[in-house]
Formats: C-alpha cells, sequence, structure tokens
C-alpha cells in the first residue's frame, strides 16, 4: 500500500460503519458477516497468512482475482468472508465459497480506502469491514469509521478502470451471446431453429460416415453459443496470483488444434468406431470415470476454438487442413453416442438442461447407501470434506473443471432427485502430483434432496451444476460417497465411505493442497503456463487414451506430453497481455468459431520465398535485408518484398536506427515451424540429422581451436594448418545436408572465402564477431542445423 498516501477519517455514522463497496453476491445468507481485513497479492502472502496466523475465522481476505486456486490455502484454513476485485459467481471461487458456506463477494468496486501497489482502491489491512450478502446479485460492503482513506491520485501506470460505455457493452454481451442470443433454454431454441441437420444427435446412420462441411459448420455454430452460455461469465473472473488461466488456455487451447485432431485419428483408427462407441459408453457404466461430459465436450471445441487463435495470431489461413476439424467433429460423436446412446441429443442444453447419464442401478445403489445428515455435525462434516477435496481437484488440474465433473439431477421415486460429484484427487500423469499422498483416484459424491425442495436445478455441458437460489448445501439431506483407488481400478473394488472416512480424507487433502499449492507457488511462469496447457490438451484427450490402451503409443509417436513448438513459439506473444484481451473477446462473441470452407488444404499458402526469409531470420536472430539475400540466395529486391509481407501479418518486425535489421516475432517463428514441418520431407531431414550428427565432432574441435587462439596457444601458422583439416571435414558435412537441403550449399563459399582471408594473414577472420568471419559462419551453420531439425542446444552441441 501508497506509504505517502495523505490519510483522512470518514465521516461518524450511527451504526460504525460506513459503504464503500458495491459487488457480486455470491449466495444469500441473513447472517451479519463481519472480520478483520487481511489483502492477499501474492501466493506467498496467503502461505505467510495461513502459516503465521493464529485465528483466521475472524478475517475477512480480499483478493484481485476470482480464481479459486490462488485462495485454495486460506479457505480450507476457514476464513470469514472473502471479497475480489474481479470474477463472478459462476466462478470456480464462487463455487467453492458455497460448497463451504463462506460468504463472498466478487468485483467489488470500493470509493475508499487505501491503494494496493498496482494501484487498486481497498480496505486497509487490519480494519473491519461488514459484508451484506441477504440478497443476490449485488451485494455490499461497510468498513468501519476511521478507517484510513487514501484521497491521493493513482499512479500513472495504474491499469485504467472500464469506461461506463465499456462496461455496458461488457455487461450486454454477458447477457446475450452476440448482444442478441439470450442464455437457457430460450437460446438453445434459437440456435437450433437456425440448424438443418441432426448433426448434434446420435443418428445411427450417420455415425458411420465423415461429416458433410455444413454439418460440422452448424455444429460449430451451436457450440459457439453454447460455450458462451457456459462460461460468459467465468470470462470475467480476472487474474490468478497463482496461475495464470487465460495465459495457459490460450496456449493450451491453440495447442489442442495442432494435436488433438492426430491423437483421435490414431485411436480410432486402432479401436474402430465401435470401439469409439463403446469407450463413450463408459461413462454410463461408472462412476469416478474422466469418460464424461466436460471431456467430450472439450475434444468437440478446443480443436476449433484452437484454429481460431491460430487464426488471430495469422499462423495459417482459413482452409489449412479444415478437413480436421470435421474429421475432430466426427470421432467425438460417436464417443457421445456411446455417453448417451442412439439418436439422443448430445448436449445438456439440449436437454432442458439435465444429465442424467449414468445407468440407474447406479441410482438404486446410491440410494441403498445414503447417509442422512440428520445433524448439524454430519452436515459439518460432509461439508467439510467436500470443499477440501473440490479445491484438491482444481489446485491438481489447475484451476479447470477436469477436476471436478457434476451430473443429474437423477429423479427418485418418491419426487426427491439426487445430483452426482466426480472428483479426482490423484492422477499420476501430472508431473506437479504426489502420487504417493496416500488419496485416492476419486472421490463420487451423492447429494440427495427431498420432494419439494425450492431450487431450480442446471446442469451445464462444462459438468457444473448452477441451482436457484444459488446455495444448495442447505438443502442437501443425505449423502453417499465412494471412493476409486486408481482410475482402472475395477467397478467391483469401489469402496463406499462413511462420515468418519470422511474427515480423515479431508485432512489428507487439506495436506496434500498445502503441498501441492507450495510446489506450484515455486514454479517459474512459464512452468506454470505449460503446466495448465497439458492439463488443457493430454488432460481432454487423456481418458479417452487410457480406455483405448493408447497413452505409450501416443507418447511414442505423437508427441503426447510435449508442447508442440509452433505453440511454444507463440509463449512471449500470448504473455504480452494478448491472451487477457483476446481470450475473453472469442468467449464473449462465438468468434473462436470460424466456419470449415468447401475448399479444404492440406499445406500452408505460402510460397519458398517466405521459408528461406523466415529461416534465415531464424537463424540469425537479427539480420539486414542484405544479410538474409546471403543466407538465402535471393535478391534484396526479392527479401524486402517478403519482409514488408511478414511484417505486415506481424511475422517481423523492423528495427531502425544506428543498428537496422528485421527478426522475427513470437508469432513468426510459430510460423517458421509450421512452414519447416510441413515442407520438409522426412528423406531431407534424415540427411540433415546424418549430417548434424557428422558435425558434433568438427564443432568440438573449432570451439577449442578458437580458444587456443585467443588465448595465445596457438600461432597463426598452426592456426591456418588445423583450421585446413576442420575445412575438409566440414565439406563432408556440407555435402550430406545438401542433399537434404541445397541452401547447405551455400556455406561453401562463404567458409572458403573466410578461409581464404585467413591464409593472406587476415587473422580477423577467423573469429571477430559480426564481421563474416569463419567463426561467424561456423555459428551461423550449427543454428541452422538445429533449425531445421527443431532441436533445441545440448551439451553435445558444446
Amino acid at each position: 500500500m501508497s506509504q505517502s498516501a495523505e490519510i483522512t477519517d470518514v465521516a461518524v455514522q450511527d451504526d460504525g460503519f460506513k459503504h464503500v463497496g458495491t459487488g457480486l453476491n455470491v449466495y444469500e445468507t441473513p447472517d451479519v458477516v463481519e472480520g478483520i481485513v487481511r489483502w492477499l497479492d501474492t501466493p506467498e502472502d496467503v502461505i505467510s497468512f495461513v502459516e503465521n496466523t493464529d485465528d483466521v475465522s475472524n478475517v475477512v481476505v480480499v483478493a484481485r482475482g476470482g480464481t479459486t486456486t490462488f485462495l485454495t490455502m486460506a479457505l480450507n484454513a476457514g476464513v470469514r468472508g472473502v471479497i475480489t476485485l474481479q470474477g463472478a459467481p459462476e466462478s470456480h471461487l464462487g463455487i467453492l465459497c458455497r460448497e463451504y458456506g463462506i460468504p463472498c463477494i466478487m468485483s467489488v468496486q470500493f470509493t475508499e480506502g487505501v491503494r494496493s501497489g498496482r494501484g487498486e482502491i481497498i480496505p486497509a489491512d487490519g480494519v473491519r469491514v461488514r459484508l451484506d450478502c441477504r440478497t443476490r446479485p449485488e451485494g455490499r460492503v461497510s468498513v468501519e469509521v476511521g478507517a484510513p482513506v487514501d484521497n491521493s491520485p493513482a499512479s500513472a501506470d495504474a491499469k485504467p478502470q472500464m469506461s461506463p460505455e465499456e462496461m455496458e457493452q461488457i455487461q450486454l454481451l454477458l447477457t446475450k451471446f452476440g448482444g442478441t442470443v439470450p442464455r437457457g433454454v430460450e437460446g438453445d431454441k434459437i440456435m437450433r431453429a437456425e440448424m438443418k441437420t441432426r448433426v448434434l444427435y446420435g443418428d445411427k446412420d450417420s455415425l458411420y460416415r465423415d461429416l458433410t462441411v455444413q454439418e460440422v459448420n452448424e455444429a460449430i455454430r451451436y457450440y459457439t453459443w453454447n460455450e458462451w452460455n457456459a462460461l460468459a461469465a467465468r470470462a470475467t473472473e480476472g487474474e490468478s496470483g497463482l496461475i495464470p488461466r487465460q495465459e495457459y488456455e490460450a496456449m493450451g487451447i491453440m495447442h489442442c488444434w495442432f494435436r488433438h485432431p492426430d491423437w483421435l485419428r490414431a485411436i480410432e483408427d486402432k479401436v474402430g468406431i465401435d470401439g469409439m462407441i463403446e469407450i463413450g459408453r463408459r461413462g454410463r457404466t461408472e462412476i469416478g470415470t474422466k469418460i464424461n461430459m466436460l471431456h467430450l465436450w472439450a475434444l468437440a471445441t478446443a480443436s476449433s476454438f484452437g484454429r481460431g487463435i491460430a487464426l488471430e495470431l495469422n499462423l495459417h489461413d482459413l482452409d489449412y487442413k479444415a478437413d480436421r476439424i470435421r474429421d475432430c467433429f466426427g470421432i467425438v460423436r460417436r464417443l457421445y453416442t456411446g455417453l448417451w446412446g442412439e439418436g439422443e441429443a448430445f448436449l445438456t442444453s439440449m436437454k432442458n438442461f439435465r444429465a442424467e447419464v449414468l445407468e440407474r442401478s447406479w441410482i438404486d445403489r446410491f440410494m441403498a447407501d445414503r447417509i442422512d445428515l440428520a445433524d448439524d455435525e454430519a452436515r459439518s462434516a460432509f461439508q467439510r470434506f467436500q470443499g477440501a477435496a473440490e479445491l484438491m481437484g482444481f489446485l491438481l488440474h489447475f484451476d479447470n473443471r477436469l477436476g471436478v465433473g457434476d451430473h443429474g439431477p437423477y429423479p427418485l421415486p418418491d419426487g426427491g432427485f439426487v445430483l452426482v460429484r466426480d472428483i479426482f484427487l490423484n492422477e499420476p500423469a501430472w508431473p506437479w502430483n504426489n502420487v504417493d499422498s496416500g488419496l485416492p483416484w476419486s472421490v463420487t459424491v451423492a447429494m440427495f434432496f427431498d420432494p419439494g425442495t425450492p431450487l431450480e436445478v442446471e446442469v451445464v455441458d462444462i459438468s457444473t451444476v448452477f441451482t436457484k437460489p444459488a446455495n444448495y448445501v442447505p438443502f442437501i439431506k443425505g449423502v453417499a460417497i465412494y471412493q476409486r483407488d486408481a482410475w482402472d481400478a475395477p467397478i467391483e473394488s469401489i469402496r463406499t465411505l462413511t462420515l468418519d472416512d470422511l474427515e480423515q480424507l479431508r485432512v489428507m487433502c487439506e495436506k496434500a493442497s498445502a503441498q501441492l499449492y507450495q510446489r506450484i507457488a515455486k514454479m517459474s511462469t512459464r512452468e506454470r503456463i505449460e503446466a495448465g496447457a497439458l492439463t488443457y490438451t493430454a488432460g481432454f484427450a487423456l481418458p479417452i487414451a487410457r480406455a483405448a490402451g493408447m497413452v505409450e503409443e501416443l507418447v511414442a509417436k505423437h508427441e503426447f506430453f510435449d508442447l508442440h513448438p509452433a505453440v511454444a513459439a507463440c509463449y512471449d506473444t500470448i504473455v504480452s497481455g494478448v491472451a487477457t484481451e483476446m481470450i475473453p473477446r472469442l468467449f464473449l462473441t462465438g468468434s473462436w468459431g470460424n466456419p470449415v470452407p468447401e475448399q479444404e488444404s492440406s499445406e500452408l499458402r505460402g510460397d519458398d520465398n517466405e521459408f528461406q526469409v523466415l529461416h534465415a531470420l531464424r537463424v540469425r536472430g537479427f539480420a539486414t535485408p542484405a544479410a538474409v539475400a546471403e543466407s538465402t540466395g535471393l535478391s534484396t529486391e526479392t527479401v524486402a518484398a517478403v519482409l514488408a509481407d511478414t511484417t505486415e501479418r506481424g511475422h517481423t518486425k523492423e528495427r531502425t536506427g544506428k543498428v537496422a535489421g528485421f527478426s522475427l516475432t513470437p508469432a513468426g517463428k510459430a510460423r517458421h515451424v509450421l512452414l519447416r514441418r510441413d515442407t520438409q520431407s522426412r528423406e531431407a531431414e534424415a540427411k540433415v540429422t546424418e549430417a548434424y550428427e557428422r558435425f558434433l565432432v568438427p564443432n568440438a574441435e573449432f570451439k577449442q581451436l578458437t580458444s587456443d587462439w585467443q588465448t595465445g596457444k596457438l600461432d597463426a601458422a598452426a592456426v591456418t594448418e588445423r583450421l585446413g583439416v576442420l575445412h575438409e571435414q566440414l565439406g563432408d558435412v556440407l555435402a550430406t545436408a545438401a542433399v537434404g537441403f541445397s541452401r547447405f550449399d551455400r556455406y561453401r563459399s562463404r567458409f572458403a572465402a573466410a578461409l581464404e582471408k585467413i591464409r593472406a594473414g587476415e587473422t580477423d577472420a577467423l573469429a571477430k564477431p559480426m564481421s563474416g568471419s569463419y567463426h561467424d559462419v561456423w555459428m551461423e551453420l550449427h543454428e541452422d542445423l538445429l533449425a531445421t531439425l527443431g532441436k533445441e542446444r545440448t551439451e553435445a552441441d558444446g
């Protein structure tokens, strides 16, 4: 907080509190909620707060974003209340606060207080606040009289607030899709009225053929609304101090476009169409399985959404491999048919937002194993367990729904109903997980509601339940809870848990999540983003791959757990602010849903000149048009024309001034990766691989030679003699590489010119930087070999 701020006292009011902020109330409670403020800005703040505060039950924590994982340890510790500056009640944090029964008001705009380090107005640490959570959607925050007030203006670098016009536009997009189509059943009717095909049904006669362009485009169009309906409010949840959600979503979703179609095709080729239908059916016959609505929904949408991100970054044209989208949707339809049955609509938005997935025998078992929550002690034990388990599931899966899946409501014979929740606590695929924590793979919670319960229940396709009123926990009258020890544990081995079991499991969840929180906090930003991207890409497909027995093959042949190099190359662009603008915009507008054209192309639209120029910049790092011409053999005029085009498309950038030239942007590096992978044959790469392996021996000798020369261990004559031997060895390397790509022949004349100067007594021609020296050309060749093969430097490269 600002230390130089001018501090004044607020006017005294009769009740001792003054209204200073209004936001979105997560759920109604008649209780007066008061507590001492603690501002939590970083993961280190959260850890210190929990570890060094004796009693947090009288503390109202204030955080910036509306994400769950940042406050995991504080929620487990049992804080009195939560206030956020960003986010919506439908976010994961809102959901968990309801589960825990912790009052929470989100997106509060404070009219007075002190300033955070980033200029936001917040209540000062240590003052007492009162939360008015009696009604929805609005919640009010008051602060005790005498609380410090900072009247100084915000600093120049403080993030500007949205204008009223911008807020109005955002609210419109949150209320209606594209500003026109509403939520819920009414919106579904409007979207389905546009459709001429039955692409979102499991009609048997269409399951064994490819989808038409019209069918896939109707599916894409419907899914843009469906995703908005489920996630629009979440798109405004804001930032997390722990996990950069929107950044990893951008990378992960784009990664799905480059990976999912290949993986799904490989799986179906192995198990067949009927095999895919049978895999989908497991979601009906098993509890504690990730073969659920969310994973199938994500497999259907993520590739198309990722394609939209790639198009935003100009990585390719609309027609590029568009048939992969048709293939992807077609395969997922077969999985959906297994989940719902032939002829069934695939999405809960088409089923009045009901998800009666499980076979009836499971509902009968739930009723037989029911535990009544007849007293406050039993209810508290269940509520604390479920909150701790859900927090672990969310944190383990980097704050996304892959860790928690809801379905139902299932009607009961007495007129009541049951909601079912699978919570995944121990995923062995994630390297950040402690598989030895003792936690089971999953727990499944069946929650019973009596006849006449005044709840409106809606289950959306991302396997999330929403109710009106929002806090459904007080209406739960009984539960049945089950533990599945491993993802492939036989159904017969699933164990029914008692209330005593829940207490033990809760303690284990809280311990494991605290340890996991600290492990994630120690990761670098890039490690967190790439881990989140992994949970999206591999995480969406992993249940299907496991069921098909294909994980090892996908790892060995299809880079299952590896980040696509084109996506990795976009990292700097994604974290520069692009993701935080792009992801909400694409969610809210549905503009990620680009149609598939009638004519599709298996190759990138571009010419060899573009690749040569981008490759030269990739190898050199920074170069003038003349230097690029030297590397490529193209004319300077041709190079200049290509650079003008690539700069306009955002793939290269020019630096002017004393040191002028061009370099690749992150998107340009990604474009280069795609061009390289699309245009280079395996045979050509095999020759370059052979050349690279031959190059490593003279490379080590050349490094030693230049070091000996620079330290005075060799005279000019000895250098020239040894260099002549290396030059001959290098000729063999170039000859081999040139069989793959003729550009490697151009290095011959450049090496020869440098060697001639050295033999003529120009010693600078050996290793003087940025002079066209033998060392300069050598380093360029080395980088060219690596870039051609898509390799990173290792110890073998020296």
